[in-house]
């Protein structure tokens, strides 16, 4: 009478008892022919359906009612129970239906009856290894647009779907692995989770998440038929964990896909990008394209709902790179108010080989209020504990709403961020200095000389060198505009001049580059790429002088331009013209007397 003092029951429950309600810890089974009526299963109860026929009569309300944390289970093949009249079954929030028998799923029968009712995150778990019903099938098929159920699956299920589509109006969690088959389209309304793995054979028709609103995330594989898998129009997915997929994901319109903090690792593209469809960088959470090879591909990502500053990468040596933008600029430059208002961060998965094709895209809103737009050029910033000024008189293209800068980087480093902003000069460093520095070898020394706009305003120079690039040693700290490296490295030798003002501002030259060698040189790297106006600049390092042979293919090989320069032992920049070429992408090479040095990709626009 009290919930606190018990006697024994003097008669068995049944439908025509008042309320029957299952306890925590208690189980009741229905082994044989039974009615019922006006049953609540609380948290920690379960109703346990494993024989005979089970009659649900139409009482007061709802008939079963299974309370978050209770478990209604059905064990008996083909045999759910009978609802007599308007009598209904409603899953609440946290509550789960168990299927643990077959022959239940069939589209509008068994678990898909309208007399089962599914609110708010309740989960129909499914914990058989056999297929289920899928070939024109739809799961929840009553619930409204914002209800969002759970179809789990525990175990491994192989081959499912057919010729129609599959739909599952909520969320699928698949904790078993599961291949699915056939021509139909199979739809899962409001995303993808779980720790097994998903794929397909090959048939399979493409994926669709289309809700209002969506989830992805799992510790399982994700392999997308050939079709890939659409984002749907006006659909928001956020990521709950670092997910892995395997295939393309295109985004229709107004479709979003929210990083936060994870990462969301393709070995194919997210395409379809815009200002109201991308992927939201809003975290630390970055997408990572695998295996980015010659060919540029585009990150289109965003640091909110409404701007897309996406990033494209090409000639990364076969690494992983991820990409994530930020409004604003972090750590702060000198001048932000010159600068473009965005830091793009970029982190590999090796050390590239050579230099990386990085572009990158922004609107005639993401300057800060003196940034000036083309046909003003930029330079580019990239952070290493400091700012360095690793490009300048960058081209802006584009216009007049959306512009491109296209460079080069020789900078990353393996599984590190490298933040790179972008600045009208001399926005990133000093103000009105423009050092420029130039190296040539000298028997076994290289010889550094430099020139600065404003000397008076400098204090000191520092001379500074590294072996890859990335981490500077320094050298020497001078008052003059030379200074001669007696001992260089075997090797590459990355040199650059860092002028400190007499107000303490640091400003940096851009980087020369020294092959320390009886013989031999290399392309360290080209700019712009792709080539827009006809020509580009070469940077070659020559260990003696000697006669170069720049060579132009198409992609087959075939030689399509060449032209002779003279090197000088040392650093060089050659300009390269190819206006008469077709767009398209072409390789670069350089051949003298020693041999002939790797190729570089380009893009003629």
């Amino acid at each position: 009478p009290d919930n606190t003092t018990w006697s024994a029951a003097t008669l068995t429950p049944t439908s025509a008892a008042s309320t029957i309600r299952i306890r925590n810890t208690h189980t009741v089974t229905i082994s044989s022919n039974q009615d019922m009526d006006e049953g609540t299963i609380e948290s920690g109860g379960i109703l346990f359906h494993s024989a005979g026929t089970l009659t649900v009569n139409d009482g007061t309300g709802d008939d079963i009612i299974v309370l978050s944390g209770g478990i209604f289970t059905l064990v008996s093949n083909s045999n759910g129970p009978v609802f007599s009249g308007t009598a209904s079954a409603n899953i609440n929030t946290g509550g789960m239906l168990r299927l643990s028998a077959s022959g239940l799923t069939n589209a509008g029968a068994g678990v898909h009856a309208s007399a089962f009712i599914y609110q708010h995150a309740s989960v129909l778990e499914y914990t058989l290894n056999l297929a289920f019903s899928s070939s024109g099938v739809t799961y929840f098929p009553n619930v409204d647009a914002v209800t969002i159920p759970i179809f789990r699956i525990t175990g491994n299920v192989g081959l499912i779907g057919g010729a129609l589509p599959m739909v599952i109006n909520g969320l699928f969690e698949a904790n078993g692995s599961i291949t699915f088959s056939n021509a139909g389209t199979k739809t899962f309304r409001n995303g993808i989770t779980g720790t097994g793995n998903i794929g397909h054979d090959g048939t399979s028709g493409k994926f669709f998440i289309n809700g209002t609103t969506g989830s992805l995330g799992g510790s399982g594989t994700l392999t997308l038929p050939a079709g890939g898998m659409d984002i749907g129009s006006n659909t928001t997915v956020t990521m709950v964990s670092d997910k892995s997929i395997t295939g393309n994901i295109a985004l229709l319109s107004n479709a979003l896909v929210v990083l936060g903090t994870h990462n969301l690792t393709m070995t194919g593209d997210v395409t379809g990008g815009s200002v109201t469809s991308h992927v939201i960088t809003n975290g630390s959470g970055k997408l990572f394209y695998n295996n980015v090879v010659a060919l540029s591909r585009i990150f289109p990502i965003g640091a909110n709902s409404t701007t897309i500053n996406p990033v494209s990468i090409a000639n990364g040596s076969g690494l992983n790179y991820g990409a994530r933008v930020e409004i604003g600029i972090n750590p702060s430059i000198r001048f932000p108010i010159a600068a473009v208002n965005r830091t793009w961060i970029v982190r590999p998965s090796g050390n590239p080989v050579g230099a990386v094709n990085v572009n990158f895209f922004y609107n005639n809103t993401a300057g800060n209020a003196l940034f000036m737009y083309a046909p003003v050029t930029v330079e580019q910033g990239f952070y290493t504990g400091v700012w360095n000024v690793i490009n300048t008189g960058l081209i802006q293209f584009g216009g007049p709403t959306n512009f491109q800068v296209t460079t080069t980087v020789s900078s990353f480093a393996a599984n590190t961020d490298a933040p790179m902003v972008l600045g009208n000069i001399p926005a990133i460093l000093q103000a009105g200095n423009g050092l420029q520095l130039s190296a040539q070898k000298q028997q076994e020394r290289v010889l550094l000389s430099w020139t600065v706009l404003n000397a008076s305003w400098v204090d000191r120079f520092v001379a500074e060198r590294s072996p890859d690039g990335r981490n500077y040693s320094t050298m020497a700290e001078l008052t003059g505009q030379g200074f001669t490296d007696m001992q260089p490295m075997p090797g590459l030798n990355y040199y650059r001049i860092k002028a400190v003002d007499k107000d303490g501002g640091i400003s940096y030259s851009n980087v020369a580059v020294v092959l320390n060698a009886a013989s031999g040189f290399e392309l360290i790297g080209m700019a712009p790429n792709p080539v827009i106006n006809g020509r580009f600049n070469l940077n070659i390092s020559a260990a003696q002088k000697t006669m170069m042979e720049i060579v132009i293919t198409d992609m087959q090989g075939r030689r399509v331009d060449q032209q002779r320069a003279d090197m000088s032992a040392g650093f060089n920049t050659v300009m390269v013209h190819v206006a008469r070429l077709a767009k398209g992408t072409y390789q670069v090479y350089g051949v003298t007397g020693d041999g002939r040095s790797r190729v570089l990709r380009f893009v003629v626009q």
